[in-house]
């Protein structure tokens, strides 16, 4: 045995190593270890204590509970939505290995219904962008239903039920991405489009991109969300309804337990629903369960779909007419932006639709309305259940953020989960590269670098330089493995550039994250050293065997004339230093940190103008992605944007400016801040290079790029090569 193996033991050993198969176990050996660190904190943490594994929980019971509707008992109170990442594989026509591992881990992860993403007979090179990346089925294709069948299969192997998608297209509509002469003249979905070889029974009905039927795309509902709704005629309703019965019927022959049904956009939609899902119910039986999204208006949010969403009243009229037909209202509310929460427009544990949710329980509806959108935190998830508010909750992206949810809940460790910082991501990009990513679960997307890591064979002495977002998870990943760390942060506090996170009301997914990471340290050993700037020197005395260089970036020095001059700030300067400025601040430069300290000020009180030299102030990367900044800053009466100024010059309190025309401009201010972007500091984390057997510079000093998703996966990798 080596050092490790003689401290820990041998079974704790594989079992912190991430071997727990009983096989891997007698054959004594490493190779092929599972998952050689994510697994391995608990594992740890009950060797050091001598105990044989983590005992489970009652800390969640109520949420953790089973469920029971009609015939069919749900393992737990929470289910994943259809917020699938749109990248998770490539051009293969049916569910590949990603797409089947990542229902299989959503529903080992807690998720008593998984919601797959079911895009079928789409042409790629009539579509765009991220829709053209997105996963494409060919289900006529009888070997692909093999796969689509053990798609189900893993779902159910961790005791889950399998939810498909069905949306209906009404007349006159087109999918996104499709040609205006593909649009859908007809009906929504006639019996003519089924293929002539699909199965007799439950037979598959026509593709959702060629001709008439249906589209499990987002983008097709909420075109349909923003239209009046549309009155049809009795044949075009009957025909909506048999494309759906057909295809629920295909589902249901292939092992799907629900599915997510959507009224369509029409008039009398109590009347539509109740024969849309009595034929579906007819037709697949009373325990095919029956999901219906629907979307409530909020007063409090502005938004541009009230002409398809319901007040509270008519939720409640639907939730009593649907009774027995439909099993679960899944909740959103009004609003784009809404719903895909954020800082920008939810408070902590203030989910938005959870009013709502429990107005239709209240109200004595025999039916689960589910609450979709903010439901990250685990003890208040546990409270919404256990007071009664709520029976069920609708989740998506606290599912992706850690994938030891579950684990975590029925072991009571509320406090380990990973937050999820509600940046939206995972959801897909504006352009290359096309893949999944999660900004604090680097494992996301990319399994094949997962399996490639390597367990530890030795317990090595390792320091990380740097107390910021890579340096913490460089630590505690390093600490998972069963390393001595020593973390070396010349401030006072950890967080790096991600304190600012404090002080702003919009930031606190970002300060939970920060403050989970420093909690994960401190709760593993690693031995933290404030106000200590690391040296080569002092570390070379030291004898460490891996060192992590963490150390970030610093503002760039701008080079517009007088930007170093008296009363200017950078953009890192500003948080915690809000007293100093004046009344009227311009900010000299835009970027997306600058515009976040730009709405911070203009929260607490300043009139703030941003001159920004691109032609948008902030440039949109991926769907849902930073649309609610935008939303905030424009409904601020004191923020103002000059997109196309491009700075010349500050002298006295004033910006000298070109605007879009190029006529020469000037504004005044109490105070100016200059934003430059960021400047990695790699030569200094250069001199740490040759100090140690292993040396590795993560996140931004590294060169990698910038923010918390690249910075967490360059910390992870590395540090799993330790």
């Amino acid at each position: 045995m080596n050092m490790i193996q003689r401290r820990m033991g041998r079974r704790q050993f594989l079992f912190a190593a991430g071997v727990t198969s009983t096989a891997a176990l007698a054959a004594d050996r490493l190779a092929g270890a599972i998952d050689p660190v994510f697994q391995t904190n608990a594992a740890i943490a009950a060797g050091k204590a001598g105990a044989a594994g983590i005992k489970t929980s009652g800390r969640y019971v109520h949420l953790m509970s089973p469920l029971k509707i009609g015939n069919v008992v749900l393992k737990n109170r929470m289910y994943s939505t259809a917020a699938v990442p749109h990248n998770l594989q490539g051009g293969e026509i049916f569910p590949a290995e990603p797409s089947r591992y990542y229902a299989a881990i959503l529903a080992k992860n807690g998720a008593a219904i998984v919601t797959c993403r079911i895009i079928t007979n789409r042409v790629r090179k009539d579509l765009g962008g991220d829709s053209a990346h997105m996963v494409i089925y060919d289900l006529e294709d009888y070997g692909v239903q093999n796969y689509l069948d053990q798609l189900v299969e893993g779902i159910h192997c961790y005791g889950s039920k399998a939810a498909c998608p069905i949306e209906l297209t009404l007349p006159g509509q087109s999918m996104p991405g499709m040609p205006s002469s593909m649009a859908m003249p007809g009906a929504g979905g006639a019996r003519g489009d089924m293929p002539s070889g699909s199965p007799q029974e439950g037979g598959m009905p026509g593709g959702e991109g060629q001709g008439r039927g249906m589209s499990g795309d987002i983008g097709s509902i909420m075109a349909s969300l923003s239209s009046p709704p549309q009155e049809i005629s009795a044949e075009v309703s009957q025909e909506l309804i048999d494309t759906a019965v057909s295809r629920a019927k295909f589902y249901h022959t292939h092992g799907f337990d629900v599915a997510s049904l959507r009224v369509p956009n029409v008039k009398d939609r109590v009347k539509f629903g109740i024969e849309l899902y009595s034929a579906v119910k007819k037709a697949c039986g009373q325990d095919f369960l029956i999901e219906s999204p629907i979307t409530v208006i909020d007063p409090s949010v502005k938004s541009s779909e009230t002409s398809s969403a319901c007040t509270l009243d008519e939720a409640i009229a639907l939730a009593k007419k649907w009774e027995g037909l439909a099993d679960i209202l899944q909740i959103r509310v009004s609003g784009g932006t809404a719903n895909h929460p954020d800082g920008y427009n939810q408070d902590k544990n203030k989910p938005l639709p959870l009013r709502f949710a429990q107005a239709i329980k209240e109200s004595g509806a025999k039916i689960i309305a589910a609450p979709n959108g903010g439901f990250n935190n685990l003890d208040f998830n546990e409270d919404c259940i256990s007071t009664g508010k709520i029976d069920m909750i609708a989740m998506g992206r606290p599912f992706i953020a850690d994938w030891e949810y579950a684990k975590k809940a029925y072991e009571g460790r509320g406090e380990d989960t990973v937050p999820c910082i509600m940046c939206n991501k995972c959801h897909g990009s504006q352009g290359a590269p096309w893949i999944s990513i999660c900004s604090v679960n680097p494992r996301m997307g990319i399994d094949s670098a997962v399996r490639a890591i390597d367990a530890p064979t030795a317990i090595k002495k390792v320091a990380v330089i740097g107390g910021g977002p890579a340096g913490l998870k460089a630590a505690v990943t390093a600490a998972e493995r069963g390393h001595k760390v020593t973390l070396y942060e010349k401030n006072g506090v950890l967080g790096g550039q991600a304190i600012h996170a404090d002080y702003s009301p919009y930031k606190w997914p970002l300060k939970d994250f920060k403050d989970y990471l420093i909690r994960q340290a401190k709760k593993l050993g690693v031995e933290i050293l404030l106000n200590t700037t690391a040296t080569p020197d002092m570390l070379k005395s030291k004898g460490y065997e891996a060192i992590l260089v963490a150390i970030g970036s610093e503002p760039a020095a701008s080079k517009v004339p007088g930007a170093d001059g008296k009363n200017i700030f950078n953009v890192m300067n500003v948080w915690g230093n809000e007293k100093a400025l004046g009344k009227n601040v311009v900010f000299a430069g835009g970027g997306l940190f600058g515009v976040e300290t730009a709405v911070y000020l203009a929260k607490i009180g300043r009139n703030v103008t941003v001159l920004s030299s691109g032609r948008q102030l902030i440039q949109p990367t991926g769907p849902h992605q930073l649309s609610s900044i935008s939303d905030a800053y424009q409904e601020m009466k004191n923020f103002t944007a000059v997109t196309g100024a491009v700075t010349k010059s500050i002298s006295n309190n004033k910006v000298t400016y070109t605007d879009a025309n190029g006529s020469e401009k000037t504004i005044q201010a109490d105070s100016i801040v200059v934003y430059s972007g960021f400047k990695p500091r790699q030569e200094e984390a250069m001199r740490f290079s040759g100090l140690a057997g292993q040396t590795f510079l993560i996140g931004e000093c590294g060169g990698v790029g910038d923010g918390i998703q690249v910075s967490q996966r360059s910390a992870f990798f590395a540090a799993s090569q330790v």
